[in-house]
């Protein structure tokens, strides 16, 4: 249940500064599978949703991550879980919230993302049992990350960062789509969904250690885009020791422009569809979902570091379900994108990122739903 070939994940989440890979706002996360109504039928008023969330060497059953070449053996690990909650206000009218824990190994490097939304769903015909559904969809969801570190070195442009840590990481994004599930036969139900919105995308600094001469300096980088650093340990320069030094420049000298390089708006398309073929209380599920993306400064800066900007992705997704009693169902899923994150974590993506993005990347998921009462 997996599709991998992403060589480095976690320096995406480690390096919002150019050091990895990442995604761009798009879609929110398991929009592959959106459908116009609960997948375990009709439900009066509760709704719940919990899975397990992996890849890792066991799951990459093809190694294709080794196929990139040599990595460390949990090289773009992920280990996650998601809960949501759903509650029927009216016939018309329900509300969910959903939260998703994910932890990233790469090396020595373990990051921690939180990953959440709100949503509001509108179905116009309201009819119990109909076999053509139609639903409004209303979301808030975003991505945050208190810090996300790297402990190697690492080299943009002409600068080598001998470690990293982006402080207080956060996405936001505001979406609405249309859902519509009809019914071919008993066994077989399309659905389609399109959708539209847009985002925003900040982080609060970025610490780093750079050598200069036979210097090692602590520099922190924040919104006036001034590189501060003080230094790290004595050290000799010529002749004399250093006890303590600093210094205080604009952080274009190595590069970077803050708020152009890793603030920015974003706004996407989000469009797709899935097959679902049921049998008794097997079900099968097969998705696809495009997206189109605008953004403001950063794709602009991505070119003056060489990069082509990402303006589109894919994802395909496929899930296997049983119905154990009447309202419950288990279900194995699996999904992938042809460029990583894309469209899920959109903080990662940024001006240095941009050019790390020509992988894929997929996990797997085990999980339950339950609707009643």
């Amino acid at each position: 249940m997996q599709l991998f070939r992403k060589r480095g994940l976690d320096q995406a989440c480690a390096l919002m500064l150019g050091l990895s890979c990442a995604g761009a706002a798009s879609a929110a996360p398991d929009d592959v599978f959106m459908q116009a109504e609960p997948a375990t039928g009709e439900f009066t008023s509760v709704r719940v949703e919990a899975s397990y969330d992996m890849v890792n060497r066991t799951v990459d059953v093809f190694n294709l991550r080794g196929r990139q070449g040599p990595v460390s053996d949990n090289a773009g690990d992920y280990r996650g879980g998601k809960l949501m909650l759903g509650y029927k206000f009216s016939p018309s009218w329900s509300g969910s919230a959903t939260y998703w824990r994910r932890g990233i190994d790469y090396g020595q490097d373990h990051n921690q993302i939180d990953s959440w939304m709100l949503a509001m769903h509108y179905d116009p015909l309201a009819e119990p049992g109909a076999r053509d559904r139609i639903m409004l969809r209303f979301s808030l969801w975003g991505d945050h990350a208190g810090s996300l570190n790297r402990t190697t070195p690492v080299t943009v442009r002409n600068t080598t960062f001998n470690s990293l840590t982006v402080n207080n990481a956060n996405d936001v994004q505001g979406q609405a789509d249309v859902i519509f599930s009809g019914d071919l036969t008993e066994r077989n139900q399309l659905t389609g969904f399109v959708g539209l919105g847009i985002g925003r995308v900040s982080i609060g600094s970025i610490n780093t250690r750079l050598q200069q001469g036979n210097c090692n300096f602590n520099v922190s980088i924040g919104s006036d885009n001034i590189a501060n650093g003080a230094l790290a340990a004595p050290c000799r320069a010529g002749n004399a020791t250093l006890q303590s030094a600093s210094f205080a420049v604009d952080a274009s000298r190595f590069g970077i422009n803050f708020n152009d390089d890793f603030n920015y708006t974003a706004g996407y398309l989000n469009l797709g569809g899935s097959w679902r073929w049921k049998y008794e209380n097997f079900a099968a599920r097969l998705g696809y979902q495009f997206q189109y993306l605008l953004r403001s400064n950063v794709d602009s800066r991505a070119k003056t570091y060489g990069y082509s900007p990402i303006r589109s992705n894919h994802t395909l997704g496929l899930e296997l379900s049983y119905a154990v009693v009447k309202n419950v169902e288990v279900f194995l899923r699996g999904q992938a994108s042809l460029y990583n994150f894309v469209g899920t974590i959109p903080f990662l993506y940024n001006a240095t990122t941009a050019g790390k993005l020509d992988r894929y990347y997929g996990y797997g998921s085990i999980g339950i739903r339950f609707s009643g009462f």
